[in-house]
């Protein structure tokens, strides 16, 4: 946004109880160091930092107007001079971030449809796959989420899986004038509780399952779950899509049933079936795919999918009910089923004849593993791999259940690194190895590549490897140095029968 179609700082703040004066406002900034005259630093408290520490860096550079989040109600509102800075103060900024962004760049939500999709696990692959549909349909969409954010197709990398609020807007208001017609995000745990994305207007909300996953952060599976059913409040929300083979759809089931269009997607019969529904009432797991029978409230059909396993069958399931709660006709959304591709880095296959192929998957949480060897088993011939590790300073309860789910589910089992971070490989692996009753079956091999190159070299043809952890991710942690890796390269580079 340039100086001359920049916001008024006073009609900006009027709605939230504030008269400041009139100066321009070019664009509103979380980081200091972006501050330029005409910028607006937001200087709020944050989970690890506190964006009011560096005021004094953006009254240096010159920021003409700073937003600074108040401990106290009588002090919203309240002005100071600093400099050539005014401060205003501002209570409870932080959860006010996102209608403040909603405010700067005029609502982009409202002239977009909005599905967000919550869940442990199959957020990604579902965003994307409401995307694709759309795109193959003929409409436009964009994405936000783990793997990037913009257009489908042409994503480019955010810091978190749901960005900060300001960085929503931005992203929104970009991409209905790059011509979208719908946006697909992912609304992670973290930012419903953050409030990043509490005044995006949102058509659709999409749960996928609920698993253990960050409860370093969220503390136990209640809170994580109460988190997760946040979605439930955000603005304009029409209708709800929830996966009928999770339990905690009933919870959700009940805070929306009297307000919300109520969808259940999932396997065999409608168990709601007062609710509409979008089944798959029978499913045959083929070598180049997935044969599906469709019946479903808007009718039945059959399709042949090329995702691989039952967990890629409920998240196009739920893309699938998300179209036809979005007003899609039936018989388009089962005529673009076939031209899908699978999202990068989820059980994406690599595969040379001759070979064991290798399949690179993201899964790092004891049931996306489970749900991952689960998929393959189903679609292989031979014999199946596993290999994986898990991520350092991060839960360490999952370390021992993911060592535990890998011996169950695989033939053979590699423990190697993953995001070791500031932790020790060797500790992180020692614990994985604790879970299993027969560590001693199990391979080690820290260095993640020396260790998928032994894998190979034992597979043949019909065997499947399972590389699970990196998934799209383009690195590895390591202390506190970011490493270039890509696993999905790394495995196209092998295949080919070149060093890598």
């Amino acid at each position: 946004m340039t100086l001359s179609n920049a916001v008024d700082l006073r009609s900006l703040l009027l709605p939230f109880g504030i008269e400041a004066p009139a100066i321009p406002v070019a664009r509103v900034v979380l980081d200091s160091r972006d501050v330029a005259i005409h910028n607006l630093f937001v200087a709020v408290k944050g989970h690890q930092l506190d964006g009011r520490d560096f005021i004094p860096q953006a009254v240096s550079l010159g920021a003409k107007a700073i937003l600074a989040q108040a401990d106290q109600p009588q002090q919203h509102g309240q002005m100071e001079m600093r400099e050539q800075s005014l401060i205003v103060h501002f209570y409870r900024l932080n959860e006010c971030l996102s209608a403040l962004a909603a405010e700067f760049y005029q609502h982009p939500a409202n002239k977009l449809k909005v599905a967000a999709v919550t869940g442990t696990n199959g957020k990604t692959s579902t965003v994307q796959l409401i995307a694709q549909l759309t795109r193959i349909m003929g409409s436009k969409a964009g994405t936000i989420g783990t793997l990037g954010a913009g257009m489908e197709g042409q994503l480019q990398e955010v810091p978190n899986t749901t960005p900060d609020a300001i960085s929503m807007h931005k992203l929104l208001s970009d991409m209905h004038h790059q011509g979208a017609d719908l946006i697909a995000l992912e609304a992670s745990s973290h930012a419903l509780v953050q409030h990043r994305i509490a005044s995006i207007k949102t058509d659709v909300a999409v749960f996928t399952n609920l698993t253990r996953d960050h409860l370093d952060y969220h503390g136990d599976m209640n809170q994580y779950a109460a988190a997760k059913r946040l979605l439930l409040n955000q603005p304009g929300l029409q209708a709800m899509v929830l996966n009928q083979q999770d339990p905690e759809s009933d919870n959700w089931l009940a805070l929306g049933r009297n307000r919300l269009q109520s969808v259940f997607y999932g396997l065999q019969q409608p168990r709601h079936p007062e609710h509409q529904y979008v089944v798959a009432a029978k499913a045959e797991y083929l070598p180049q795919g997935t044969e599906i029978h469709i019946q479903s409230s808007w009718g039945e059909g059959k399709v042949l999918s090329p995702l691989m396993g039952q967990f890629n069958v409920l998240n196009l399931l739920g893309a699938m009910a998300t179209q036809l709660v979005l007003g899609s006709e039936l018989d388009k959304v089962l005529a673009a089923v076939p031209q899908l591709v699978p999202v990068p880095g989820r059980l994406e296959v690599f595969h040379q004849a001759g070979h064991g192929a290798l399949v690179v998957d993201y899964a790092h949480t004891p049931d996306a593993l489970e749900q991952a060897l689960g998929a393959l088993r189903q679609h292989a011939r031979g014999k199946l791999y596993c290999l994986f590790g898990c991520g350092g300073d991060r839960d360490k309860g999952k370390r021992p259940l993911m060592g535990q789910v890998a011996e169950a589910g695989a033939d053979v089992v590699m423990v190697t690194n993953d995001n070791s971070r500031s932790e020790d490989p060797q500790w992180i692996a020692e614990d994985i190895l604790g879970g299993m009753q027969r560590p001693e079956k199990a391979l080690l091999e820290l260095d993640r590549k020396k260790a998928i190159r032994q894998l190979f070299a034992q597979a043949t043809e019909g065997d499947l490897i399972l590389l699970a952890g990196k998934g799209h991710e383009p690195y590895q942690m390591i202390g506190n140095q970011k490493i270039n890796y890509n696993e999905r390269e790394f495995a196209a580079t092998l295949i080919k029968g070149n060093s890598a």
